[in-house]
């Protein structure tokens, strides 16, 4: 595998939505709670891309040959009032997938670092990443990489 992590590009605008539609999937059935059409997965890849223009930060992928194999969507928030001013503008890792066929590689590991590399460059001192209640297999994997928990948040769906 000669792995190589890039800057989006409009020509993988098709193996990126599939890669999002593959997250939702796969969180879905562990949240019952995602959308699971490929519409969806556009507007997800849409949503990043745009807040990415906003706020800043990349929309990146990890290409064999000519092949995406995962994407991520690094975006930078403004400064955080009620955090210490050093560590009061995070970096947000908002998207992470690896095609299920390339895991257990690397992959998601060599996109966390560039993530870091990004956040350092921006001057930032605090990278956050989430995953949902139940994804025990990624989050292992962000403790392994050094992340702890942060934040804890509920939901209550109404009716």
């Amino acid at each position: 595998m000669s792995l190589v992590i890039r800057p989006f590009e409009a020509g993988d605008r098709a193996a990126v939505i599939d890669l999002v539609h593959q997250l939702n999937l796969f969180e879905d059935g562990i949240s019952a709670d995602r959308a699971r059409d490929v519409k969806a997965a556009a507007a997800c890849l849409e949503a990043d891309l745009s807040r990415v223009a906003r706020d800043g930060g990349a929309v990146m992928v990890a290409a064999d040959g000519d092949e995406v194999v995962a994407m991520m969507c690094f975006v930078l928030e403004q400064p955080q009032p009620y955090l210490r001013s050093e560590i009061a503008r995070v970096a947000w890792v908002s998207e992470l997938v690896v095609d299920e066929r390339h895991r257990g590689q690397g992959i998601g590991t060599a996109l966390l670092e560039e993530a870091e590399r990004l956040a350092r460059a921006h001057g930032v001192k605090r990278l956050m990443i989430g995953a949902i209640v139940g994804n025990h297999v990624a989050r292992k994997a962000y403790e392994r990489f050094g992340f702890r928990p942060a934040v804890m948040e509920l939901a209550k769906d109404l009716e």
